[in-house]
């Protein structure tokens, strides 16, 4: 080598030495950069793909009755899960995962897309309780599938079945509707109350949900735990409800359709409800097959609607008790006028006919409410003006919604000329003649049984018109006593003594001499549990004569109602019975009326009723030992 290259050579060398050694100072500074300076971050991350989040879902709150019966409880359920980190993206995987588990592809897909881009919520469930099969076919699909998972969580039990399935609803996952309709409130894959009072009481009913942080290896299987914070469950609360007397008003439907409320008249509480077809809300935990869409959601019966809140009855002669009340305070009646009854009466050139054609003759209003002469009351609804009867109804509630703590509860629909001019606008003139009708709880007029329900509850406090409620209170986290609710308001519309007196006999003399004292089980209970109220029948279409009626088929015969309080002296309950298409009220709803009355006055042991807001005796408890 030419000497006189060394130096250059050594130049170079010590350049590329440099150059080495600023390369290593670079990779030590660097990494000790990222081991100290970011070496929480890098951890955090690792982290975050080992260790999981899994939400706990938290148990609702038990539902009771007002005796401390369990009428809604949970059991542990098992589910086959997706964790939302864990959700397929391949459409092939999707489609595999829909065929494997027995699942609508396109419809597996479009919810796995919903839930990739939502916020935090519970994992997407793909079969829901699982039984022995339904684990086994987890397990298989599984071993395919890694990044399936199974998860416990607790489920709803409705212990009655069909008892109070209108009453307590039933509970389901939120839909996307919903969480548009109110963001920010619900979580996706949150389970919620879907119909009745899991509904209008899920605030009181959910609770807090958990979570806990596990460890997973790369297959997904959890290999350790890193803590967790408890799901805090929902609170258990009482109802207003007695499942005994539930258990009387549903046997007593048995196969007919309609309706029945029970009030306690202390407080509004109600202890009975019921509307038939019923249905098992336990059904609908689960999704249905197309046999149970048609049994329950396209059925022409419509088991799905609560008759108690959402029918619209003709009142009938249940409502000749308003009428009868216009009347007297607007003076054109007083307790003593009497009016002929030939069987039938002409008013406007028509003639409008009584349901005794041969006539009642001369009749007070005791005896014509006792009587129920149609008649009687076609003549004091042609010395009223709709308005007056609207004035009425409107002060003693009976137009306006009742309140209850369910949702979708229906208007009652009593006429007035403004009503007539927005619900008929081709033809919004008021007749006359139609008032007529109005008169005897037909036409126009349109009740719901708990509306009727609260108008004989008034009548019977003599003017308290009460809030019907279900909602009694929560029960004590460490004393499962009662921790009373507030008690809705009641509004005072009092009711003028000598008008409330001539009702009331009236009521009375239904049972004891008139349309509803030829049933001698009725006559029975009234012996040992007085009772009063007033029968009504609600015709469905029109018909010549009564062989004519008999030949009609079910679905056009008479609705069959009845309304009052019992007992007579000191009332405690009022009700109103509706039994659809089953012909008159005295023989179908009235028999109705008076098990509901023997059952709480007379067979639920002659004991008084609980002092309402008070601490619940419990039903579970051992009987004390009677000493020797």
């Amino acid at each position: 080598m030419d000497p006189r290259q060394r130096p250059l050579l050594h130049r170079r060398l010590g350049v590329f030495k440099a150059l080495a050694w600023s390369l290593v100072a670079v990779l030590i500074l660097i990494y000790a950069w990222l081991q100290l300076v970011r070496h929480g971050e890098f951890k955090q991350l690792a982290m975050q793909q080992a260790v999981k989040v899994r939400p706990i879902a938290a148990p609702r709150g038990l539902v009771l009755d007002r005796n401390g019966y369990r009428l809604v409880d949970n059991r542990r359920a098992l589910h086959l899960v997706i964790q939302r980190e864990d959700l397929p993206s391949r459409p092939e995987v999707v489609e595999a995962l829909a065929q494997a588990l027995d699942l609508d592809p396109a419809s597996l897909a479009r919810k796995i897309q919903s839930y990739r881009f939502a916020g935090k919520g519970r994992p997407l469930v793909l079969k829901e309780n699982l039984d022995e099969s339904g684990i086994a076919l987890a397990e298989r699909v599984r071993a395919r599938f890694s990044f399936l998972s199974v998860d416990v969580a607790p489920r709803r039990v409705y212990l009655g079945d069909e008892l109070a399935g209108h009453v307590l609803g039933y509970v389901g996952e939120v839909d996307d509707e919903l969480m548009k309709a109110k963001p920010g409130v619900f979580r996706l894959g949150e389970t919620i109350g879907k119909e009745g009072f899991e509904a209008s009481g899920n605030d009181k009913l959910k609770g807090v949900d958990g979570q806990k942080r596990i460890l997973v290896d790369q297959l997904g299987t959890e290999v350790a735990n890193f803590g967790q914070t408890d799901a805090a469950p929902g609170r258990s609360l009482y109802l207003t409800l007695d499942a005994g007397l539930q258990k009387v008003m549903q046997d007593a439907y048995g196969e007919e359709a309609g309706a029945a409320v029970v009030l306690d008249l202390r407080d509004g509480g109600i202890l009975a409800m019921y509307s038939s077809p019923s249905y098992d809300p336990n059904l609908f935990l689960n999704r249905l097959s197309q046999d149970m869409v048609d049994r329950y959601l396209n059925n022409p019966t419509r088991p799905m609607v609560n008759r108690a809140i959402q029918g619209i009855y003709a009142p009938g002669s249940t409502f000749k008790l308003l009428v009868a009340l216009a009347g007297l305070e607007k003076g054109v009646i007083t307790p003593q006028t009497v009016i002929y009854c030939a069987g039938k009466k002409n008013f406007y050139g028509r003639d409008f006919r009584c349901d005794k054609p041969t006539g009642h003759g001369g009749l007070s209003l005791v005896q014509a409410i006792a009587q129920s002469c149609d008649v009687y009351f076609y003549e004091v609804a042609s010395r009223l003006d709709v308005d007056d009867i609207y004035a009425t109804a409107e002060k003693y509630g009976l137009t306006e919604r009742t309140g209850i703590d369910l949702p979708r509860e229906k208007r009652t629909r009593i006429p007035s000329r403004a009503w007539k001019r927005k619900a008929v606008p081709k033809d919004p003139k008021w007749y006359a003649g139609e008032t007529i009708s109005v008169g005897i709880g037909q036409g126009a007029v349109g009740v719901t049984p708990i509306g009727l329900a609260r108008f004989y509850a008034t009548l019977a406090t003599r003017g308290k018109l009460l809030t019907p409620h279900l909602f009694y209170g929560f029960r004590g986290d460490q004393t499962n006593a009662l921790e009373p609710g507030p008690v809705p308001p009641a509004k005072e519309t009092p009711l003028d003594p000598r008008m409330w007196a001539v009702l009331d006999e009236g009521l009375h003399e239904v049972v004891q001499s008139g349309t509803a004292a030829a049933n001698p089980f009725i006559r029975e209970v009234a012996r040992e549990a007085p009772f009063v109220g007033k029968t009504g029948t609600a015709q469905v279409a029109t018909f010549v004569d009564k062989s004519h009626y008999a030949r009609q088929a079910k679905h056009l015969k008479d609705h069959a109602l009845f309304a009052g309080y019992a007992p007579h002296d000191r009332p405690q309950i009022a009700f109103a019975v509706v039994v659809e298409n089953a012909g008159f009220g005295s023989t179908a709803a009235a028999p109705i009326a008076a098990k509901l009355v023997k059952y709480w006055f007379v067979d639920r042991l002659k004991n008084p009723l609980p002092p309402p807001r008070g601490r619940m005796v419990d039903p579970f408890a051992p009987a004390p030992e009677v000493a020797e």
